[in-house]
Parts: C-alpha cells; structure tokens; sequence
C-alpha cells in the first residue's frame, strides 16, 4: 500500500471507455464477418436446394418417359392383338396390354407426386433466395455503419490512450510494475471501486483499517484478487 494523489476512480474510468472503443473496433470486422458466413452459408443452401431440384425433375422426367413408353406398347400390343393368329397369341398380347396399363397407373401418380415436390421444392427455393437478398443487405448496411463509426472511435480511442498516460500518474512509480502487470491481465478490472465495505470483483470485505486507507486516498490492493481499490465516493 502507498499514497496516491487520487485520481484511482477518473482512472478506471478512462480504462473502461477504452475498453468500449476497442470493442467498438473489434466487433465491426467480427460482425462484418458473421454476415458473410451467414450468406455462405445460404448461397449452400440454395445450390443443394438447385441440385435436389435438378434431381427431382430429372426422376419426374423418367417416371414420364416410361409412362409414355408404355403406352406406345399398349398401343402397339392392341394393334397385334387385333392380329392375333391363335387365342393363345390373343392372351399373350392381352396379358401384354394389361400388364402395361398397370404399371402406367402406378407411373402416372409417382409422375404427378414428383411434380408436387418439384413445385414445393421451387417455392422454397424463392423463399432461400429471399433470404439471401435480405443477408447480403444487412451486410451492405453493417458495413457502412462500421465505416462510418471506425474514424470517430479510432480518434476517440487516441484521445482516451492519451487521457490514460496522464491519469496513470496517480500510480506511484515502485507500483507502476505490478499495475502494469494487472492491466495486462485483467484490463479495465484490475481496478475496482468498493461496494460498501468490501472488493466489488470477488466481494471480499476489507478489514477496517484497509477501509480507512482506501477513502483516505491511499492505494489499496485486494487481498483476495490483487485489484486496486478505490472509494467510489472519492
């Protein structure tokens, strides 16, 4: 503990607002970038969306194809029927036809229920691609906010550096060491006003000589978690 010419509280202070300016600068670029990850993520989306698409219609088209097929063989199987030379070629080219229209029957609903997942599917698709309209706008706008803000903050963020190379000064210089070592490691809460009579980072009360150190303007460290203590009152 030493005697400080006050000063700890504006100190905190300027370490905190700092603090939001370097946020400010970091979350722009990291906000930026779950934008674009995001309409990656979509544009994904919308090329599998094609491709099932694709697949879909490419089966549709096989299940018409066959289904046509077969009815040229039922056309082609009752004109041989018509032809027929003996009962027996008769049933062959009946049992022909039948077996055709049957499987035409079945073809022709898997043909019209693929049609009806082609259009859902397409309908989704305008939907994804809605989607990614609305993605790439919030990208365009997140970053015209970011230009704009980056300048104000970055001068902002100068000025506080420069505020916090005087407020430092309240540090006497043998404890200059171990502030330094506290804000590398626990930035703006390495200093911590009291809350009523105790540390208000881990909440361990002071003893009563520490609290009269504290509002008397002297530099207190916590025993328990290292901070510097200030009287928020001061």
């Amino acid at each position: 503990m030493s005697s400080a010419t006050g000063g700890l509280k504006e100190l905190h202070q300027v370490h905190l607002d700092l603090d939001a300016c370097h946020k400010q600068l970091e979350n722009g670029p990291r906000r930026i970038a779950a934008h674009e990850k995001l309409i990656a993520r979509k544009q994904a989306e919308i090329n599998a969306q094609k491709a099932r698409i694709t697949e879909l219609q490419k089966t549709a088209d096989q299940k018409n194809l066959q289904f046509r097929t077969n009815e040229q063989q039922v056309a082609d199987t009752t004109a041989k029927l018509n032809q027929a030379k003996s009962n027996k070629e008769f049933d062959i080219f009946k049992g022909q036809i039948e077996a055709n229209e049957k499987a035409n029957s079945g073809l022709e609903d898997e043909y019209l229920e693929l049609l009806e997942k082609v259009d859902a599917e397409k309908t989704r698709l305008v939907d994804l691609n809605s989607d990614l309209k609305n993605a790439e706008a919030n990208l365009q706008k997140t970053k015209a906010e970011f230009s704009t803000l980056e300048p104000q903050v970055k001068i902002q963020a100068t000025e506080l550096e420069a505020e916090l190379r005087e407020t430092e000064k309240c540090i006497p210089t043998k404890m200059m060491e171990m502030y330094r070592r506290l804000v590398g490691a626990h930035g703006p809460s390495s200093l911590a006003p009291l809350d009523a009579n105790a540390c208000s980072e881990c909440f361990v009360e002071l003893s009563p000589q520490n609290i009269v150190e504290v509002r008397s303007a002297k530099i207190v460290v916590c025993k328990s978690c290292g901070r510097i203590l200030y009287s928020a009152d001061s």
